[in-house]
């Protein structure tokens, strides 16, 4: 057995997709309900709730561990990891980010970081997982783009190497079911790096309409982000990341080994935006999983 944590999240959801797709069995640790899935077995929990996970790891040989970024990640995490040793789970595959590092100055490169050293130093069976960007994240700049004509974000000529959620997914599940990626980090990032520019390009022909880049100057867009809402610590965190960004990221530079190594094709940006189309159009609206808001692993992403 398998349990996913995060299931319906933006990465646990697509984990989940991934298992259906395939036909096989998982486990599916929630918060809210999830739809009926073929071969998913929901269970209700709450890595902030140690008590609730007992259950949810009863007969499971590996756990899949993925959680929403917040000031309590670390704490949700590790709480999941000794209770997998608790519970006699073999092996955890973690999903975490590209960056990571416990000097970083960007607050959650260092909690995965701490994340990682927990579980290396739990005993159990592991794989590491670090992708770059979501490619998803552009659906959060569609109200903008659609009113403005613009993308406006503090990267300046930045390149960075966007990863599709669903790719990731399969990188996932290829770790889960086999035994060759123990003890094994695998960084991985989308099939090319490109400028804002030259996302504009793309999203411009997807749409129908011109969009343009627009560099903003990190006050600014932290100015922007506050008064959309967003709280001023979680802001700071986003200016920290765009800063790092914009003076040279490991997300800038394509790594496709892993989807090599597994004979997969990563998914190039235009045949995301293609496939996202009516999203990207304002046809319809997105669902709670793909529109999460500055949630659901955002600001590691």
């Amino acid at each position: 057995m398998i349990l996913i944590t995060g299931g319906t999240g933006l990465t646990g959801s697509a984990v989940v997709r991934e298992f259906v797709r395939r036909g096989h069995p998982a486990r599916a640790l929630v918060r809210r309900p999830l739809p009926a899935l073929p071969g998913i077995s929901p269970v209700h929990g709450d890595l902030l709730a140690p008590e609730t996970l007992g259950p949810a790891l009863d007969g499971v040989d590996t756990a899949i561990l993925i959680s929403g970024a917040d000031g309590r990640m670390a704490e949700a995490q590790a709480n999941l990891i000794d209770a997998a040793v608790r519970c006699g789970v073999r092996r955890v595959v973690k999903v975490s980010g590209m960056g990571t590092d416990p000097e970083s100055s960007f607050r959650f490169a260092r909690l995965h970081a701490r994340i990682e050293e927990h579980l290396r130093a739990s005993g159990l069976a592991w794989t590491i997982l670090r992708p770059s960007q979501f490619m998803q994240v552009y659906l959060r700049e569609v109200p903008t783009m659609l009113a403005s004509g613009e993308l406006a974000l503090p990267l300046g000529a930045t390149r960075l190497a966007p990863i599709d959620v669903e790719d990731i997914a399969k990188v996932v599940y290829a770790a889960a079911t086999s035994d060759d990626h123990e003890s094994a980090v695998h960084e991985m990032t989308g099939p090319q790096a490109l400028t804002m520019a030259e996302v504009c390009e793309i999203l411009t022909g997807v749409v129908g309409l011109p969009i343009r880049y627009v560099d903003l100057s990190p006050e600014e867009h932290h100015r922007r982000v506050v008064a959309a809402g967003i709280p001023a610590e979680f802001a700071d965190d986003v200016a920290t990341l765009f800063r790092l960004r914009r003076t040279g990221s490991p997300e800038s530079t394509v790594d496709t080994e892993i989807f090599t190594k597994l004979g997969l094709r990563p998914t190039p940006f235009a045949d995301f935006a293609t496939r996202a189309a009516p999203l990207f159009r304002g046809e319809v609206t997105p669902d709670r999983l793909w529109a999460s808001g500055w949630q659901a692993g955002t600001p590691a992403r």
